[in-house]
């Protein structure tokens, strides 16, 4: 508690000790309702999740709960596999690629979607108010503040004063609802709804929704669930058959909460019982401060002040206001409330003890939600997690780190009955189910690093908190996916190298010099070799920081040395693949073969300059388009090259407005929805957390054994300050900035060790960090010995 109140008072101080007061309110906020659920505002304690609309007359608010899954386990596994493994790779190694990718439709998982299932919406808590007189509202306002995980709306009709709050407790584990007006004149019935497999009762002050989902196959169950809305108020309240009528009240408060039968959990429809039970005791105002108290404690651990020496203060303009002027370069602190923004969503989506959030997060509004709300492992759910270190949120990492060791199981089978691999694997798709085969098609599932890519997560985890015990627990994930990825390697016949076949670069496709047709079947990709090196790396590191394996990191690091390098093309480009093939799609969403440089580690401007600027002429060719996820990418790509303001350009491009009126008529593209969420098109969250993480890229990156201060600053964040950045090692960063130049910078580390802070115009300091005591460096030149 001491540290939650003493939080305010060090963030003001660090602003101050920059000479300015630069604190702006995190909150979203629009002065009418929401016309599309693009326009709701996203609640959530990292497994129940609601998005209110505001609506005057009529409110709905959509309800989640993370493990709303249709679908069931199964074995989709092609018999016929590793014959046609051998012929593929005959193939390849032949250069018949057109002929091997047809094999790859006799090589995939035969009948999977069946079972494969979708994230699915738990439903809807709608309130229908009468006697309200709508064409006669004043001063409407709702927002989401970003500090308090609470959002609000707020109306005046007449002369009664109309306030209604929500947010769902972390501390509870409930949705409340608060409706509150100045006089006694709330009239409305709430229901319960879902538009597939419900039903709903309604008793002694609750309404119970509750219902199974499709299982896929008839002869299995599939998850069933439970919704309760518990209402209670200062006024009349009365049962009907298919809702709850409140008349003549000036309070009512409706708790929410839901469970799923999911991981067989058969308490489901009691523990939804007691939640409320144990909730019902409680005040709302203690609800409301212990809700706060638990987001907060999250939330306040990063602060990011940007200068705006505009004439009109930008908070008070409209959030959907404030979207048109960033892009339109205005603005330019709006960037700090969308970088909170990215780190809001990610405490909202997840928690330890549940799942990690998925292609929509936490949010969905239908029962078949786009690419069936899945976890895409060829970068998606990878994204999502970028801002957990960085952002000091590292035990909203666990859940990933949970699922991963979760899909060893089926991905030993997966390795074995495909490949004849030790190990473990995972390709492009998956699910709560843990499905990890290849699917059914070529240009997204013969991608079979996506699993390794995944357990690199658990390195970085241990990168950032030095969590010994961790990595002791989940080094056996790591190692198995290192073992598949050893035993999958065959010598190519020009160079000797040990590559992969099949597999592609993901989605992308080449002219085959041969038939000169577009195909995505390859040998041995770039990003796969560059994948390939870095579990390798951190596989034989986790070896010996553990003091076991010291024979398998040997052969790791003898493999390394058999792959294909980095290899720049005539052109000056990266190669993205084994030969020089020309491109199909020249301004393709994906930029795979740059992973090494972004999340990867192995191309950096100090130890690989030639392969930088081979990755900056990949990214002038690739464009500044794409959907919203690969904007997004780029702005860490534009990060780590060290150009800010091509970054910057990036960052406006991902935040191009998307307008309620465009989707209705079908005309959007990438950008940002008005509150925020990114546009793929369509709603994909990957985005927000991959923006998020990109501005603190720019801001500060220790990837490449050093603290870089402010390594792509752009020209329109001149001044500014961030508090509470985590770099790798476990330190904590604050830094304040005048005229693009760091001033000071305070460091707190947990553990006694020397530490390298590098400016952007290349001097460095090597300083001693003592654990637990704060080190402050001034590097404004006043302060600077003589």
């Amino acid at each position: 508690m001491k540290r939650q109140l003493l939080l305010p008072f060090i963030v003001a101080l660090f602003a101050i000790s920059c000479n300015k007061e630069l604190r702006n309110d995190l909150i979203l906020w629009y002065d009418k309702p929401a016309s599309i659920w693009e326009s709701t505002l996203p609640l959530g304690n990292g497994r129940l999740g609601a998005m209110p609309s505001g609506g005057v007359g009529f409110e709905r608010i959509t309800l989640n709960e993370i493990s709303m899954w249709s679908g069931s386990v199964q074995n989709s596994d092609n018999p016929q596999a590793l014959e046609a493994l051998t012929q593929m790779r005959r193939l390849l190694l032949e250069g018949r690629n057109a002929e091997a990718q047809k094999l790859f439709f006799t090589f995939g998982c035969r009948d999977y979607a069946r079972q494969y299932g979708c994230y699915e919406t738990l439903g809807a808590l709608d309130l229908a108010f009468s006697e309200l007189d709508t064409t006669k509202i004043r001063n409407y306002r709702r927002e989401l503040n970003l500090r308090s995980g609470v959002a609000a709306t707020r109306f005046e009709i007449g002369d009664v004063s109309y306030r209604r709050e929500y947010f769902v407790s972390r501390a509870a584990d409930v949705i409340v609802v608060r409706l509150e007006a100045s006089q006694p004149v709330l009239h409305f019935a709430a229901t319960l709804s879902r538009s597939e497999r419900s039903k709903t009762t309604i008793d002694a002050g609750r309404i119970r929704m509750t219902g199974t989902l499709d299982a896929g196959d008839p002869t299995l169950a599939g998850i069933s669930y439970q919704a309760v809305a518990d209402i209670s108020s200062d006024g009349l309240q009365q049962n009907t058959e298919s809702a709850i009528r409140i008349e003549k009240a000036s309070q009512v408060t409706i708790l929410l909460s839901a469970a799923t039968s999911y991981d067989n959990n058969t308490a489901y429809a009691r523990q939804v019982e007691q939640l409320l039970d144990n909730a019902t005791k409680t005040r709302y105002n203690r609800l409301k401060s212990d809700a706060v108290a638990a987001h907060n404690a999250l939330i306040e651990r990063v602060d990011l002040q940007l200068a705006d020496n505009g004439k009109i203060d930008p908070t008070t303009i409209p959030t959907n206001l404030r979207i048109a002027r960033f892009a339109n370069g205005e603005d330019p602190t709006f960037a700090a409330l969308y970088m909170q923004y990215g780190r809001y969503l990610l405490i909202a989506s997840t928690r330890e003890g549940s799942l990690p959030p998925n292609l929509q997060g936490l949010w969905a509004d239908e029962v078949n939600t786009p690419w069936f709300g899945d976890y895409h492992l060829n970068i998606n759910v990878q994204m999502n997690h970028w801002p957990a270190e960085v952002g000091n949120l590292s035990e909203l990492h666990l859940p990933l780190a949970d699922y991963i060791e979760r899909l060893v199981p089926s991905g030993e089978q997966t390795a074995k009955n495909y490949y004849n691999a030790k190990g473990w694997c995972a390709h492009a798709i998956s699910n709560v189910w843990f499905f990890t085969g290849p699917g059914d098609h070529p240009a997204w599932g013969a991608t079979n690093t996506c699993g390794a890519w995944a357990a690199l997560h658990l390195w970085d985890h241990y990168c950032y908190t030095l969590d010994k015990e961790f990595l002791r627990q989940k080094y056996p994930v790591l190692r198995g996916a290192a073992q598949f990825l050893a035993d999958l390697l065959i010598k190519e016949p020009s160079h000797g190298w040990l590559v992969t076949a099949p597999t592609n670069s993901p989605e992308n496709s080449y002219i085959c010099p041969r038939t000169k047709e577009p195909l995505t079947l390859c040998m041995g990709s770039t990003m796969d070799n560059q994948v390939i090196r870095e579990v390798f790396r951190a596989t034989a590191q986790a070896a010996e920081i553990l003091g076991i394996d010291n024979d398998f990191a040997t052969t790791l690091r003898k493999k390394i040395q058999q792959l294909p390098p980095n290899r720049i093309a005539e052109d000056g480009r990266l190669m993205e693949w084994l030969e020089p093939y020309a491109e199909a799609e020249p301004q393709h969403r994906h930029v795979s073969h740059l992973f090494g440089l972004y999340p990867g580690t192995e191309i950096t401007r100090n130890k690989t300059p030639e392969l930088v600027e081979a990755c900056r002429k990949t990214l002038e060719a690739r464009g500044d388009e794409g959907t919203g996820w690969s904007r997004a990418w780029k702005i860490c790509f534009w990060a780590r090259i060290g150009d800010g303001d091509r970054a910057y350009k990036l960052l406006k491009g991902l935040l191009q407005p998307v307008t309620a009126w465009g989707i209705m008529n079908g005309h959007h593209g990438a950008g940002s929805y008005p509150n925020l969420f990114c546009s793929h098109p369509p709603f994909q969250i990957d985005g927000n957390f991959g923006g998020s993480a990109g501005i603190m890229e720019m801001l500060m990156q220790s990837h490449d054994g050093a603290i870089d201060l402010l390594p792509a600053l752009p020209k329109a964040w001149s001044e500014g300050s961030f508090r509470g950045l985590k770099a790798r090692r476990n330190v904590e960063v604050d830094c304040c900035w005048k005229a693009g130049r760091a001033e000071q910078v305070t460091l707190r580390s947990a553990t006694d060790q020397k530490v390298i802070l590098r400016l952007a115009d290349g001097t460095s300091r090597k300083v001693m960090c003592r654990a637990g005591k704060p080190l402050t460096i001034d590097f404004a030149p006043e302060k600077q010995p003589i």
